[in-house]
């Protein structure tokens, strides 16, 4: 087709042939790959819903850490659509991107330390994880300038340096060692670590979800996003070539690791048994778990990307679930909070090692970071008791409800709304100031 006839609206590519200043039409597919990570969130944490059994413990182990790994690979595609998709911004237009991710991940940060503040009843069966994000974003802003290659490579050397470098660091904070007292001395001058006893150090290196390791499922995020996600050629190879790599890196690790140690883990590799660096286990931060979950966070895009396209209608639902996931998100760990402190929690399914723990209430001791349960292990009866044993079919339904209720009136989900009106407020303030 020539210049001279051009193709009709609805056959256009606009990621390729619109103005720099213009807007692209939303992939809902992208959306539609949040519903699933926010799915397998609600999963871990309340159970899986509308099954039992074999299916249900299937299900979890599924979920467990790869949904927190797309949910961070979303982060890096989000960042690509925020910079020019395909082609990066460049000059000015890349220096307001630079500053609206800016302004956007302090506020992710506050939003996080709120919401770990009011969830804190948890403990240990939630770790927020929005404050990370907004490390994730300021530590990504020298990339968002870069091409697909670049990207991806940046993402192979964090993959390969980044976890290795994260447990040797750890180690050295050992009671009583200088880098021990440094780290003392920052955290009790650092406000997140006063306010939610999350500070930059923890965010970085220390806790869950450490930036050292997890930034490079934001690289390749953004350099998945870089590509042309409406080609269905594109697509295929990423379906493929994600599947692989999962397959591959878990067979790999597998042959690998052997027989690990029996060691209580839950979050990164525990500092003394470098051997869980060879391991794919979930939340460990190793190169293999992430180099695994990252290559289920792919195939996943790109399952969802042609679904949207092809199921239409049938997934609209699922599609305004998930353009919100931000608040879903806050509001499943405000609901989680609640389940643990009216002592419900352990109603809905969840592994029988922490249902009797919560019976047991909080005479437990030896175990740091105990959730809030009833002192005396009370459950509750009656209609507090019907929401907390169905809790994961009715959150699940009332996500999906809401938000189709909810995209009746806005454009956006509250706490999306509120983050996105914030930073139009600065950058209007700072522009007229300039």
């Amino acid at each position: 087709m020539t210049a001279a006839s051009p193709a009709p609206h609805n056959d256009a590519k606009p990621s390729v042939q619109r103005p720099r200043t213009g807007r692209a039409p939303r992939l809902l597919g992208v959306d539609l790959a949040r519903f699933v990570a926010v799915f397998g969130m609600f999963v871990i944490h309340f159970g899986a819903p509308f099954s039992g059994g074999a299916v249900e413990l299937a299900l979890a182990g599924a979920c467990s850490g790869r949904a927190t790994a797309l949910f961070t690979f979303l982060a890096g595609v989000s960042l690509a659509m925020l910079t020019g998709r395909r082609t990066p911004l460049t000059g000015q237009q890349l220096r307001d991107a630079r500053k609206r991710i800016a302004v956007r991940a302090v506020l992710l940060v506050l939003i996080g330390l709120l919401l770990a503040t009011c969830t804190d009843a948890t403990g240990f069966l939630l770790t927020v994880i929005i404050p990370f994000y907004g490390a994730y974003f300021l530590l990504a802003l020298p990339f968002v300038g870069m091409r697909a290659r670049g990207l991806a490579i940046s993402a192979v050397l964090m993959v390969a340096l980044g976890p290795q470098v994260s447990y040797l660091l750890r180690a050295a904070v050992t009671e009583g060692s200088p880098v021990a007292m440094m780290v003392e001395a920052v955290n009790s001058i650092d406000p997140g670590h006063l306010i939610g006893d999350l500070g930059v150090l923890d965010l970085l290196l220390l806790d869950f979800y450490p930036a050292t390791s997890y930034l490079a499922l934001v690289l390749a995020g953004l350099a998945v996003g870089r590509l042309d996600l409406r080609s269905g050629a594109v697509r295929l190879r990423l379906a493929l070539g994600g599947a692989g790599l999962a397959a591959l890196t878990y067979t790999v690790s597998a042959l690998l690791a052997g027989r690990l140690p029996d060691v209580l883990m839950e979050g990164t590799v525990p500092v003394g048994h470098p051997e869980f660096l060879l391991a794919a286990r979930a939340h460990s931060g190793s190169s293999f778990e992430l180099l695994g979950s990252l290559g289920v966070a792919v195939a996943v895009l790109a399952g969802c990307l042609e679904l949207a396209d092809r199921a239409g209608r049938a997934v609209s639902p699922l599609v305004k679930a998930g353009s919100m996931a931000l608040t879903l998100y806050a509001l499943h760990a405000l609901v989680m909070a609640w389940q643990v402190v009216v002592g419900g929690w352990p109603l809905s399914g969840v592994p029988e090692t922490l249902a009797n723990l919560a019976s047991m209430g909080q005479d437990v001791s030896g175990i740091p970071d105990f959730p809030a349960f009833p002192p005396d292990g009370h459950r509750p009866v009656g209609f507090v008791a019907f929401l907390n044993m169905y809790m994961p079919e009715l959150f699940l339904l009332f996500s999906i409800g809401f938000a189709v209720l909810w995209k009746q009136f806005f454009r956006r989900g509250p706490l999306e709304g509120a983050v996105s009106s914030a930073v139009d407020a600065f950058m209007a303030r700072t522009t007229r100031s300039a």
